[in-house]
């Protein structure tokens, strides 16, 4: 079963990395397809006579005699360990799903037939690669180094725009038509988290672009012209949901050639649902002004697209016992159109609660996942099972950004160039490996697999260890026409998750460990 989704980074300034991020999560692969394969650890380049070949290698589909039709429903559970602030807390879900259904139709030819074109088989399957639901809390212990609010002030600064230009913004044009983080600002203002700052004293706001937040008051003009603030003490905690899937609807034909060279191509149409709500909170434990209870800032994602691919795929089997795979996948180009706003809610000490929000941002770019290549090899042990196992290489540094949204003009280009820059400096290429075996005994099937992914993620992003590692097992029968599959899979990584940046070093972070189980069983007919 596919692992849940697994946030590995992404920061609250979504002009920088909310795209980089988020296109590399929609790129990665993990074990899918029946459960036969997935018990294997994945593997698939060198075995074949499935219904997973459809959407992997589907040269598998030359092995096939009869025509085989199955589906597999799954039960999956997630555990969810995070650490922030010197506090641990655990959170997770549990959901039912269908990730893989098919159809192939055999044309082999008879035993009887003696010419060297031994026939093809044709086959349709619906294969969902990523699962999104998930379900992530943190908190951390009430501190005086960091809060959101800091971070919202500092980008407030950073706008040069006077406090009372700000209060004049409508309620309902709050964040339209201006970046991400001058939106961020305009809602914090508007909902009393921060106020323009009174230098002289005079009881009037002054017109620069200096802002204080509204967890303390008594702050002073440094010499650099940076301001000097109290402490305030303030608990921080986040809860992220998320639902959704990447799934693929594949059509596919494999052939056989003299039992000897098996081939195949595909064509697959990737759908890809992607919702996230994050609701990060600030109490309030201590304050040199009694001014706010707590506030919760919350952020809404919605994220839909369609894609197209191409697989071509060769299996070798020069003497019985052996065989040898290789599939190589186009990149995927995706269409994808995203939705968010965010939204703020502040309890104030006196005083009615204020609930300010920006307005719906929409926006429309195209997204090319990395093509893929694998290479396998199967060893046979007569009737009694087999070992196979799979290299496959992942050039994630290829996945690129575009769209016409960001605008053909020079500053719409140097953010498109920007965007596939940063996905180069922060995401590596990896070669990831599967190993399974199968034992067979009559009707009875035994198997295990192992299935690694190192860490794709630069060295120099964060010293955070985001392989992915995968243990799987299962047991089938098969009986007459009649075969059913039941199979268990484990999948741990970790990721680090910043739920805003300062500009020292007391940006806080959120390490989580993630774990995966699943247990899958499919049942199938051949015909």
């Amino acid at each position: 079963m596919i692992p849940s989704l697994m946030v590995h980074a992404q920061q609250i300034n979504k002009d920088e990395d909310h795209y980089v991020t988020e296109s590399h999560q929609f790129s990665m692969l993990y074990p899918s397809g029946t459960t036969r394969f997935q018990s294997l650890g994945g593997v698939n380049t060198a075995l074949g006579a499935d219904i997973s070949s459809i959407s992997g290698n589907p040269a598998g589909l030359g092995f096939y005699r009869k025509s085989d039709i199955n589906i597999t429903p799954a039960l999956t559970f997630t555990t969810n360990k995070s650490t922030y602030i010197n506090r641990s807390l655990e959170d997770g879900t549990t959901f039912f799903s269908v990730p893989n259904f098919g159809l192939a139709i055999s044309g082999a030819k008879r035993d009887s037939d003696k010419s060297l074109w031994r026939g093809g088989t044709f086959g349709l399957s619906y294969t969902r690669m990523a699962n999104f639901r998930n379900e992530v809390t943190f908190q951390g212990d009430p501190n005086r180094a960091n809060s959101v609010a800091i971070w919202l002030r500092n980008e407030a600064d950073k706008l040069d725009t006077p406090s009372d230009n700000l209060l004049k913004i409508p309620d309902n044009q709050i964040g339209y038509n201006v970046g991400y983080n001058e939106a961020m600002a305009q809602l914090a203002y508007k909902g009393f988290l921060i106020d323009g700052y009174d230098s002289d004293r005079d009881g009037n706001q002054d017109v620069g672009n200096y802002y204080i937040t509204n967890l303390s008051r008594n702050a002073t003009v440094g010499p650099d012209k940076k301001l000097i603030e109290d402490p305030f003490l303030v608990g921080q905690s986040e809860n992220r949901s998320s639902v959704g899937n990447r799934g693929q609807w594949t059509v596919a034909w494999g052939g056989n050639w003299n039992d000897k060279v098996y081939m195949g191509a595909s064509l697959g149409i990737a759908t890809l649902r992607y919702a996230i709500q994050k609701n990060y909170t600030e109490v309030v434990n201590q304050s040199s002004l009694n001014y706010l209870n707590q506030f919760t800032l919350t952020d809404n994602l919605e994220i839909q697209g369609t894609g197209i691919n191409a697989t071509l795929g060769l299996i070798y089997r020069p003497v019985e016992w052996i065989r040898v795979g290789w599939s190589f996948s186009t990149p995927t180009i995706y269409g994808m159109r995203e939705i968010s706003y965010t939204s703020l809610s502040t309890i104030r000490v006196s005083g009615s609660p204020v609930n300010v929000r920006t307005v719906d941002t929409e926006f429309k770019y195209k997204l090319t996942t990395p093509l893929r290549t694998s290479l396998g090899t199967s060893i046979f042990f007569g009737k009694y099972g087999f070992v196979s196992g799979d290299i496959e290489y992942m050039p994630y540094r290829a996945t690129r950004l575009g769209g016409s949204d960001w605008g053909n003009n020079k500053e719409g280009i140097n953010r498109r160039v920007a965007y596939n820059t940063k996905t180069k400096q922060y995401f590596r290429n990896v070669f990831n490996y599967r190993l399974g075996a199968e034992f067979r005994y009559e009707i009875a099937y035994v198997r295990a697999g192992f299935n690694y992914q190192p860490d794709s993620y630069q060295n120099s992003v964060d010293k955070l260890n985001r392989n992915i590692v995968s243990l799987s097992g299962g047991v089938g029968i098969k009986v007459n026409n009649f075969y059913a599959d039941l199979g268990f899979i484990n999948t741990k990584t970790k990721g680090g998750y910043t739920p805003y940046v300062l500009e020292d070093e007391n940006t806080p972070a959120a390490i989580t460990k993630y774990s995966t189980n699943s247990i899958m069983l499919t049942i199938g007919s051949n015909f």
